[in-house]
């Protein structure tokens, strides 16, 4: 029995592992054999799944794709950002820097402006101090201090007319005004004063005896008379028409001699000048002659009024000795160069008188009675 179990396991160790097909020929078929169904379902379900496995791997790469391009565009945004960033913090810093600049020079502009307000408002309140200064001291003053400086300025007004105008008349009437208010005043101490404004009118009316305005008046009247004088012109001589009436023949010859010699006299003149032969002038040179004599009279005049003696006597001179050589001998000018020696003798320059005197006499007099009157107080 022990021996026949081990064939009968062999069988069955055959039979279990002969091919299913083989088995199916060999016994007969059941009524319905039982399908492979449960045999393939594993199959198709690991085709599943792989596919399953191959559709998450492909998410998964397209996931880590679009995660890396989006990880890449993000960094490419930020490093946009960042450079926009630093851009406009230059920018800002540029601005805060230009704003600082600006700051400082609006404070130092306000400094100066604070400085120069300061300064005037020192100014003004100076000036505001020395305004009551004034004030106080002009209501001290009284009606003589008020005509003591009335007369001061008159006196330095008739020094400048002196000085500066060189019009003695002008400043002699200055101080005989200055004289009739220290006359008013009735002071014994202004006697020195007044003695000394005599003085200076008495040499100012000296000085002023010098006719500037006629004598400027009688070279423009030269000067008109000169254009109607006539200038120097070669003689012109015409021939002796003789009659002849002789009635021989000895006459006739006679008659004819003399018209000949007559003739040939006309042609020919002898005349004894002390000066050279004097050219007879074209029309434009006798216009450019007679306005040359204007202008030396013209020259004349003003050298008088800049009292330059030298010059005055040069063009008088001048207009003298082309009267002389260029017009006519006649009594019209003969005249003339009388009225020209006249004028070139009269003086030209002023000596200046020194007036400063007086005004002296009358600063020493308003410093004492200034002192007297603070010792009196």
């Amino acid at each position: 029995m022990s021996g026949d179990k081990p064939e009968e396991n062999k069988e069955q160790t055959t039979v279990t592992t002969q091919d299913p097909a083989v088995i199916s020929a060999s016994e007969p078929a059941p009524a319905k054999p039982a399908k492979k169904t449960p045999e393939k379902k594993p199959k198709s379900s690991s085709n599943l799944l792989g596919l399953l496995a191959l559709l998450v791997a492909i998410a998964a790469l397209a996931l880590a794709g679009w995660m890396y391009q989006q990880e890449q565009l993000l960094a490419a945004q930020e490093q946009n950002a960042s450079d926009n960033f630093k851009s406009e913090l230059r920018a800002l810093s540029a601005s805060q820097a230009e704003f600082k600049s600006l700051i400082s020079t609006q404070r130092e502009a306000l400094a100066q402006l604070r400085s120069d307000a300061s300064a005037r408002l020192d100014a003004l309140s100076r000036r505001s101090q020395d305004l009551e200064v004034k004030v106080q001291s002009l209501a001290t003053v009284d009606r003589r201090d008020w005509l003591l400086a009335e007369v001061e300025y008159l006196l330095r007004l008739a020094n400048q007319r002196v000085q500066l105008s060189h019009d003695p008349r002008s400043a002699a009437q200055l101080l005989s005004n200055a004289d009739e208010i220290l006359r008013d005043l009735d002071d014994a101490a202004l006697h020195p004063v007044r003695a000394e404004i005599a003085k200076e009118i008495g040499a100012l009316q000296s000085s002023a005896q010098r006719d500037v305005e006629g004598s400027y008046l009688a070279l423009q009247a030269l000067a008109a008379e000169a254009e109607k004088l006539k200038i120097y012109k070669a003689p012109s001589y015409e021939p002796v028409v003789v009659e002849e009436e002789q009635s021989d023949w000895q006459q006739r010859l006679e008659g004819g001699l003399m018209a000949a010699w007559d003739k040939l006299r006309s042609y020919i003149r002898i005349r004894h000048h002390e000066e050279n032969f004097r050219a007879q002038l074209a029309p434009e040179q006798e216009a450019a002659l007679r306005a040359s004599l204007q202008l030396m009279f013209e020259q004349a005049q003003l050298a008088l009024l800049a009292e330059q003696a030298d010059l005055y006597h040069r063009a008088l001179e001048k207009a003298a000795a082309w009267l002389n050589r260029y017009y006519q001998l006649d009594e019209h000018r003969d005249t003339l160069l009388q009225q020209i020696a006249v004028l070139a003798e009269l003086p030209i320059q002023n000596e200046i008188a020194d007036i400063s005197g007086s005004l002296r006499s009358l600063k020493e007099y308003i410093k004492s009675n200034r002192w007297q009157k603070e010792v009196r107080q």
